[in-house]
């Protein structure tokens, strides 16, 4: 038996709820649902090294 206990939330379960709050931030601030959409998709598209 190990001595860790393996973390619960992996990273990708991490950067979803990170990528969650930042939707439901700009929602917040006043923006639209699709403009929220399209400022995250922008976020994860820079990210991933593909640019805007």
């Amino acid at each position: 038996m190990p001595d860790e206990i393996p973390d619960p939330i992996t990273e990708l379960a991490a950067l979803a709820a990170q990528h969650h709050e930042l939707y439901e931030a700009w929602i917040s601030a006043g923006f639209t649902e699709r403009q929220a959409i399209e400022l995250l998709k922008t976020v994860i598209a820079v990210k991933e090294g593909g640019g805007a």
